[in-house]
């Protein structure tokens, strides 16, 4: 019961904060506007200096990439039977877009950390390797593979070009951080001067910030929505999310015969809802915000259920 306990408030937290902004929404605080900039600020800002701060000072060891591709290949399969599933079903360019992005990446960071962290010690070899799979395995594979995704369907849904997305997404602040943060951890001098003291306290004030940022843009794209209307939706996304993916890196983890350690860290990364993260991009690059604002909902309430259920079987 120990372990559950940041799970659970991991996700108290995230619902008290969605249904604060919720309140000051209803009682005008926000204009229709806002949303856009929320997003704004987390894709120009935020998210690029806590991509390269990450990266800069990561320690990069072959049998964590190894581990990592397990959870990329696992994801990348979910998202093409997420696509196969929409394209049967004849789901519009937006809905496809959403339920793909969010079967195949979850919230590593706001869910699986904390709950890694409680169970193997914040400063422990375990954290560590969390740290970096949850990079290599989820995050950089989103913010390349996952917002191509979103962007493609999203664009597709207004006519625009596809290869200008592209284009703009290799310009953009998110690509260059990832880069950048990639290279200054191979320079032993610039990685070691990212650590230093002045350098942690400017990357805490943004990093402390992202996740109140998020759950603010997902609180403000929530909107009234008949659970009727969604239930196709939320019967294709939440068990490819919360029970296929993870049964996936089991799957790949023991048939390459991965240490039992770095195969606990993957399942709990797997096993988590999907991403917030992706819900803001889906609104951010044209796809179906409050579709996918209200499945990060739901899937953040199942999670308390399926991480021990799934906890208990394979670990």
């Amino acid at each position: 019961m120990e372990q559950l306990y940041p799970l659970i408030r991991s996700v108290s937290i995230f619902f008290l904060l969605v249904l604060f902004i919720q309140i000051l929404k209803r009682r005008g605080f926000f204009e229709t506007g806002n949303t856009a900039i929320f997003g704004k600020v987390i894709t120009e800002i935020i998210l690029p200096i806590t991509i390269f701060s990450t990266l800069a000072v990561g320690e990069i060891k072959p049998q964590l990439i190894y581990a990592s591709l397990i959870y990329l290949v696992a994801s990348l399969l979910i998202c093409c039977i997420a696509y196969i599933i929409c394209t049967l079903f004849h789901f519009s360019n937006p809905i496809t877009g959403t339920i793909v992005i969010l079967a195949g990446f979850g919230s590593t960071s706001t869910i699986a950390y904390p709950l890694i962290s409680q169970t193997y010690g914040i400063n422990s070899e375990a954290m560590t390797s969390a740290l970096i799979i949850g990079e290599f395995g989820s995050c950089i594979p989103f913010f390349t593979i996952g917002i191509l995704i979103v962007a493609y369907f999203g664009q597709r849904s207004r006519g625009s070009l596809f290869y200008n997305n592209i284009i703009a997404f290799f310009r953009s602040p998110i690509f260059i951080s990832l880069i950048a943060g990639l290279v200054v951890s191979q320079i032993p001098t610039l990685s070691t001067l990212m650590t230093s003291p002045f350098f942690t306290s400017f990357f805490e004030y943004f990093n402390n910030g992202f996740e109140m940022l998020v759950a603010i843009t997902i609180g403000l794209m929530l909107k009234p929505i008949k659970i009727n209307d969604i239930l196709i939706y939320m019967a294709i996304t939440l068990p490819l999310a919360l029970i296929c993916l993870p049964l996936l890196v089991y799957a790949g983890a023991t048939l390459t015969q991965t240490p039992s350690l770095i195969r606990e860290i993957l399942v709990i990364e797997a096993a988590v809802p999907s991403g917030t993260v992706a819900a803001v991009m889906a609104e951010r690059y044209g796809c179906d915000g409050s579709l996918a604002s209200t499945i990060v909902i739901i899937s953040f309430l199942l999670s308390l259920v399926t991480i021990p259920l799934i906890s208990i079987t394979l670990l």
